[in-house]
């Protein structure tokens, strides 16, 4: 394995699939290609990787792949955790209120600004992915 990685950015990637017999026409590899399908995945100069396997094999990367995807960019995670700090800050600050702590208020009042800050930023988030 090397530690060779080619950069590109998505909206300009490339795709292929190729069947075995064309894949070796394409890539004219070293060794012949043992697989039924070949995906080349490509950025826009052309570099990139292909990968061989059964169609069962190609659509169980990718799918594992968007899945991931879907699961660490969710921003409805994080949408839901600014909201939640913001359901605790009221908490505490009715009871510096009930307490008369004007001092934690003032400093409660503060962070729940921010923490509005970050709500609404996160549902800027959630609203663009709809």
């Amino acid at each position: 394995m090397t530690d060779h990685t080619v950069w590109g950015h998505a909206s300009d990637a490339l795709y292929t699939l190729h069947s075995k017999n064309a894949a070796e026409m394409e890539y004219a590899p070293d060794e012949p290609i043992r697989s039924q399908f070949v995906l080349g995945l490509f950025n826009a100069a052309g570099d990139g990787i292909a990968l061989g396997g059964t169609r069962r094999e190609l659509l169980t990367y990718l799918r594992t792949a968007i899945e991931h995807i879907e699961r660490e960019t969710d921003p409805l995670g994080e949408l839901d955790q600014a909201l939640r700090r913001l359901h605790t800050l009221r908490q505490q600050r009715g009871t510096a209120l009930e307490a008369g702590d004007q001092a934690a208020m003032t400093r409660l009042d503060e962070e729940e600004v921010s923490v509005l800050d970050d709500v609404a930023y996160a549902a800027e988030i959630v609203n663009d992915e709809l």
